[in-house]
């Protein structure tokens, strides 16, 4: 099925290939004008850089957006499960903030779930590197622990149930479990787990062939990471402005994540609650993921010259 045209990501201006610490081999894309904001975009676990493709052509050249593949992940170095974990994902984002971030300038930072965990963890365990370069973050349809116990596939209607109720015993761990399935099946289980009923055929198309693009070692190992997730003493060292923003229809983390999350920030500047929506925002609702990232650049962005002045 042919998707509408702002499925397709743009043509970035530069590509680059970053190395994080242990030398693990990210893929970089930078778009929009060099003398630009620069805003630094992750995305989730299965996804990839152009997951974030219809929030970019919505910000045009308002902003210099930076896109990255997470490890494993899209176009990055494919990795053993072992090294999934939280701190490869710090080393991920601080290697790709000092290589794409001028000196000088501190970015605006919006993360996608694992893209926003990565953003918390780096705070709680790098604040040098979040108040070097970073200057506001938006945490997109997140949470920061207890995933596997809050998750909220179920009900679904026939043999899909089981599947849900599978995933969530085990913890979204075992890869088999959707690829065991019928191929019908399969796509209208990653439907329901990732979107919600007001999503479109074109953003159910997309959302399931992105996931299943993703490699299984690549989603059992973050699968992994994310059962045993716990971030929450972090969030009080994401000591910059931030914006919080949640479907009230995710599934995945649901809306008490977010709650929980803007009261706990010690500088929160809002919490956007998105009725009917799932947990794919960027690309149910990019109208809303892109005035976001806008509102942080507007009241928040640092430029270089202004941060030498």
């Amino acid at each position: 099925m042919p998707l509408p045209d702002d499925f397709l990501p743009p043509v970035p201006r530069t590509r680059l290939t970053v190395l994080s610490a242990d030398g693990t081999r990210l893929s970089v894309e930078v778009h929009g004008p060099d003398d630009a904001p620069t805003v630094l975009l992750g995305h989730g676990w299965t996804c990839s850089a152009g997951f974030w493709g219809r929030v970019l052509h919505r910000l045009g050249d308002d902003v210099r957006a930076v896109v990255y593949d997470q490890r494993g992940h899209g176009r990055s170095e494919l990795v053993a499960p072992s090294a999934c974990t939280a701190t490869a994902l710090v080393d991920d984002l601080e290697a790709v903030l000092r290589a794409t971030v001028r000196a000088g300038e501190r970015a605006v930072v919006a993360g996608h779930s694992m893209g926003a965990m990565a953003l918390v963890a780096l705070a709680g365990e790098r604040p040098d590197v979040l108040h070097e370069k970073v200057c506001a973050a938006l945490l997109a349809s997140t949470g920061v622990g207890g995933l596997v116990e809050e998750v909220r596939l179920m009900p679904h209607p026939g043999p899909l149930r089981t599947v849900a109720r599978a995933v969530t015993e085990r913890g979204m761990g075992d890869t088999r479990l959707l690829t065991l399935l019928p191929p019908w099946a399969r796509r209208s289980a990653i439907s329901h787990m990732t979107l919600s009923p007001a999503a479109d055929r074109h953003q159910r198309a997309y959302c399931t062939d992105v996931v299943l693009a993703c490699p299984p070692q690549t989603r059992a190992g973050f699968a992994r990471m994310l059962a045993d997730l716990d971030l929450g003493h972090h969030v009080v060292a994401l000591d910059v402005p931030t914006l919080v923003l949640c479907g009230t229809e995710d599934r995945l983390t649901p809306l008490r994540h977010s709650r929980r999350i803007d009261a706990a920030l010690p500088h929160p500047v809002g919490l956007v609650e998105l009725p009917g929506i799932g947990h794919m925002t960027p690309v149910q609702t990019p109208d809303a993921v892109a005035d976001a990232v806008r509102r942080l650049v507007r009241d928040h962005h640092v430029s270089a010259g202004a941060a030498t002045a």
